[in-house]
């Protein structure tokens, strides 16, 4: 919703309950804070839309933020309701990234690689409708998330765990962030902390962890050059939860100080290629994976002693989205849409409320820079610079190609952003770099210049990996990205959302929507009634006559028989997986298949295995006969820490 417009959230307390939040706001350093919260009222606003009122529980958030002179906001709306299934929100400055942009693109990145991620948008704030600025609003990483991702009841969340200094060592901090019931309940953590300390092998940590998923978090975090997470020095902004399965994996948050933000020589101790004591600038995105964790044991396991998953998992996320085609014109889209908003924002100055903190401001001139390839430094505290967001990209992206073999000169798409095979020997570039300091108007801020300038960059209009993630993709997901069934459950949740109707005289009509995979079933109460479909990758108006339930099927078009790519002629992508494509419904137009949540249509020659019901969704056939879970697809076993369809042949044993 939030990439499309951008939404207002009014907080309205009692006027007294705000001048003490006021004054509890007035801290410099993370030790002194607070914890100050009130109950009120949410309006939310959307295209000009009020929706309906919710009691909420507000208060200050945030821990190195809250120092900050615009300090962030924690939101839970009381009772069982939810706004767009959300429960618990974050409102965040960002305020140390001039672009604004971080905490989106880093998100979307990881959920197009396959990897959960806390949602991530933007919303104005109103308090007692008072302007107080323009935010970035994320998911928190509550039960209720929980809940919505895997489906497990959020009063049973026992296993969910926020973690700081986390190492798999002797000495470390977490806190259940489960269900209240289970606030004591270490013992789980604890046991995954010993299993993981007494491995030695990826079979070993197969046993508890999901290794492929985490392993590619791990190359997410290096090609975000991020050091607040597990890689980083602090090893914090992290959580494990042990899923449905018993398998534990790891999920980070926050993520403003990603893509080259305050990235310093300090947090690479006793690394030979930095200036510790002088804190001197190097070209931080030329720094291998082998330099940029710090000495994690569990890493000298799953990526130094053998890196041929990690590279797997560094070409997919590349291929996916990491690349110069892919995220510059996402880049471009989020500029255009928040642009009026953070000038708005950056003139208003609404929200700086903590008179005490450090004053990080950045212009809208920033704002515009550093979303392309200017490096800036805040001169008030030079712990604050950035790289510019499309600079580390492409010398991340760059390095990465060098490293490890990713084909960058290819025009066609199948080749363009992948893996060369076999591995072309590995190539370091180097991270010594001659830095010029440039003034600007404002004494506050310094323009960081290389000596080795990036050439124009064009992006390639024609190239998409809309391909679902395989290679350490998160797993167990309520997501109609990945489950059929679930993409049943919206549509018949939602029918209005695809299918309109207009009687004869004009007037709204009662609608009942049931959608299978065969054609949709409207039933509707009046004589003549016209409607419209577009649950399906073409819409079509037909007039039916409704004295009882009438069945359509959508659309009506004829594809050219003679060609494979049939679903091109309707103006629809052919699926880039073609008989491997996950299914999702037929008409009598041919196979429809979803990759990256669009339609596509699957080859008319492709022969799909009749023995088991979801072999046509992707799911591979058990071996066994067990079964686990059972649908509107059919039964489910669990086989290879994967789900697998039931045989037919079962049934008869």
């Amino acid at each position: 919703m939030m990439e499309k417009s951008i939404p207002e959230m009014h907080v309205i307390i009692p006027p007294g309950n705000w001048t003490e939040m006021v004054k509890k706001a007035q801290v410099n350093d993370m030790n002194l804070l607070q914890d100050y919260e009130v109950k009120g009222t949410l309006k939310f606003i959307y295209e000009g839309e009020e929706e309906e009122e919710y009691n909420i529980k507000f208060k200050l958030g945030g821990m190195s933020s809250a120092v900050l002179t615009k300090p962030g906001y924690n939101i839970k709306i009381i009772g069982n309701y939810t706004l767009h299934g959300t429960k618990n929100f974050k409102l965040r400055s960002d305020q140390r990234d001039p672009s604004m942009m971080r905490s989106k693109i880093t998100t979307d990145i990881l959920q197009k690689s396959g990897l959960l991620a806390t949602e991530a948008g933007y919303t104005e704030l109103y308090v007692n409708e008072e302007y107080m600025g323009f935010w970035v609003v994320t998911d928190s990483l509550k039960k209720n998330w929980v809940q919505r991702k895997f489906g497990i009841n959020e009063d049973n969340v026992s296993t969910l765990y926020k973690c700081d200094y986390f190492r798999f060592e002797k000495s470390y901090k977490c806190e259940n962030a489960g269900d209240d019931r289970y606030a004591e309940n270490w013992d789980p953590i604890w046991i995954l902390v010993q299993h993981v300390r007494e491995s030695k092998s990826i079979e070993d940590l197969e046993e508890m962890m999901d290794v492929e998923n985490f392993i590619k978090y791990m190359a997410w975090e290096w090609l975000m050059g991020t050091w607040d997470h597990f890689l980083g020095i602090f090893n914090h902004n992290l959580n494990w939860l042990q899923r449905p399965d018993g398998k534990w994996i790891y999920i980070p948050n926050d993520h403003d100080i990603e893509l080259g933000e305050e990235i310093h020589a300090k947090f690479y101790p006793e690394k030979p290629f930095v200036d510790e004591i002088n804190d001197t600038d190097i070209d931080y995105a030329n720094i291998p994976i082998e330099d940029f964790e710090n000495n994690h044991p569990i890493m000298q396991i799953l990526v130094h002693q053998d890196d041929t998953i990690f590279r797997r998992c560094v070409g997919d996320i590349i291929s996916k989205v990491f690349n110069p085609d892919t995220l510059f014109p996402q880049i471009d889209k989020i500029r255009k849409l928040i642009g009026p908003y953070v000038k708005k924002d950056r003139e208003l100055k609404g929200g700086y409320i903590n008179k005490k903190g450090k004053n990080i401001v950045y212009t809208y001139d920033h704002f515009l820079l550093n979303t392309e390839y200017t490096y800036i430094r805040n001169n008030v505290d030079t712990w604050y610079k950035s790289y510019g967001l499309k600079d580390w990209i492409r010398r991340r992206y760059n390095f990465a190609a060098k490293y490890y073999g990713i084909n960058t000169d290819a025009t066609n798409p199948k080749e363009k952003h992948k893996l060369i095979e076999p591995r072309p020997e590995a190539v370091r570039l180097s991270t010594e770099v001659k830095v010029t300091y440039e003034e600007t108007d404002d004494p506050n801020y310094t323009i960081i210049k290389f000596d080795n300038p990036l050439p124009e960059y064009t992006p390639d209009p024609d190239y998409a990996d809309d391909s679902i993630p395989t290679i350490g993709a998160s797993k167990f997901l309520l997501d109609p990205f990945e489950s059929f069934a679930s993409i049943v459950a919206s549509m018949n949740a939602n029918p209005s959302a695809y299918i309109t109707t207009t009687t004869t005289n004009g007037e709204a009509t009662p609608v009942t929507v049931t959608v299978t995979a065969d054609p949709v079933t409207v039933t509707v109460a009046a004589e003549t009634v016209t409607v419209t479909v577009t649950s399906c990758p073409d819409a079509v108006t037909s007039n039916i006559e409704a004295t009882a339930t009438s069945t359509i099927t959508e659309p009506t078009q004829s594809p050219d028989e003679n060609e494979e790519c049939w679903s091109e002629n309707l103006g629809y992508k052919c699926c880039t997986k073609k008989c491997d494509a996950i299914f999702v419904l037929t008409d009598e137009l041919g196979n429809w298949g979803m990759e990256n949540k669009e339609w596509c249509g699957i080859p008319k020659n492709c022969k799909f295995n009749n023995e088991c019901s979801a072999s046509k969704f992707g799911y591979p056939c058990c071996k066994g006969c067990t079964v686990y879970e059972k649908d509107e697809v059919g039964e489910w076993g669990y086989e290879n820490d994967e789900w697998c369809s039931i045989k037919a042949t079962c049934s008869k044993n």
